[in-house]
This record gives structure tokens, C-alpha cells and sequence, in this order.
């Protein structure tokens, strides 16, 4: 009898502790995605979807780069870049921004060598966007083609020409 009591006893401390745990393994995570967003206002931007309309309809029908730049921090940040594929494409044809040509190539390269699908025609599409970006005298496609070429000895191509080779 003494030890059927005991094991009452001792489940009822175990299954009290189980729920104990479980509540505040919830408010954990609550707690815990709140900290994230004030810590990470860009994710907050990012999930404001009529924000975020407002800055990319800025940036693709009027050219405004200001707005471009703040959206493209957003998605960045917010760990949605893939997402923002389209809008720098958008931008870099429709306004020649070398900012948007660059990092066109950036998220290529950066979905592709991370879902490991760079494919040699894909590999031609990101450098296509790289040397646009050259071309528009962006610095930051300078010192990518600095390494890439310059440093190697190589001669650096035009963009034009990666486009006629893969026809």
C-alpha cells in the first residue's frame, strides 16, 4: 500500500511538472518571435505589406532608388531576398540602376550555390547582371569583377557578349 502511494504520488509531481514546462515552453516561443521583431525591425517592415507596396511601386514606376534600397534592406534582413528576385530585375531594366544589376546577380548566385543548382547557363545569367552593373559603374560590381578578372590576368568581358554566347 505504501509503495501504491508513493507511485501516485510520484506521477502526480511528474505529470504537474510535464505541464508546468509546456507553459512556459510557450510563452517561451511568444516571448521569444516578440524579442526577435523588436530586435529586427526590418521584419516588421517586411511583414507591412502595404509599406512595402508603397516603396516598390516607388522604386519600379517612378526610379526612386531611396525606396529601392530600403525594400531590398527589408527582404534582406527579413531573410526573404529570394522574393525580391523579381523587383531587381524590374529596376535594373526598366531604370539601368547598377544597384539592381548587382544584386540581381547577388541573389542568383546566392539562391543557386545555396539550393546548389548553379548550372552553367545560370552562372552566364548572374555574370551577365555582374558586368551590367560594371558597365554602370557600380563599385561594388567593380571589386567582384576586380577578383573575378583583373587580379587573374583575365580580360573582362561585355555583358553583351555573355548574352550573344548563349543564344
Amino acid at each position: 500500500m505504501k509503495n501504491l502511494l508513493n507511485l501516485i504520488i510520484l506521477l502526480l509531481v511528474v505529470s504537474c511538472t510535464d505541464k508546468k514546462n509546456s507553459i512556459d515552453k510557450d510563452s517561451l516561443t511568444k516571448d521569444t518571435t516578440s524579442i526577435l521583431k523588436e530586435e529586427n525591425p526590418y521584419m516588421e517592415n517586411y511583414e507591412n505589406k502595404k509599406k512595402m507596396r508603397k516603396l516598390l511601386d516607388s522604386a519600379i514606376i517612378n526610379g526612386d532608388t531611396l525606396s529601392y534600397q530600403e525594400a531590398f534592406k527589408d527582404y534582406m534582413v527579413s531573410r526573404h531576398l529570394q522574393e525580391f528576385l523579381y523587383y531587381s530585375i524590374k529596376m535594373a531594366k526598366i531604370h539601368k540602376y547598377g544597384e539592381a544589376y548587382f544584386d540581381t546577380y547577388y541573389i542568383i548566385n546566392l539562391n543557386d550555390k545555396k539550393n546548389g543548382y548553379l548550372s552553367e547557363k545560370d552562372n552566364d545569367l548572374s555574370l551577365f547582371y555582374l558586368l551590367k552593373a560594371y558597365e554602370l559603374d557600380n563599385q561594388t560590381a567593380k571589386d567582384k569583377i576586380t577578383d573575378l578578372f583583373v587580379k587573374k590576368n583575365l580580360k573582362i568581358p561585355s555583358s553583351s557578349s555573355i548574352i550573344k554566347e548563349n543564344r
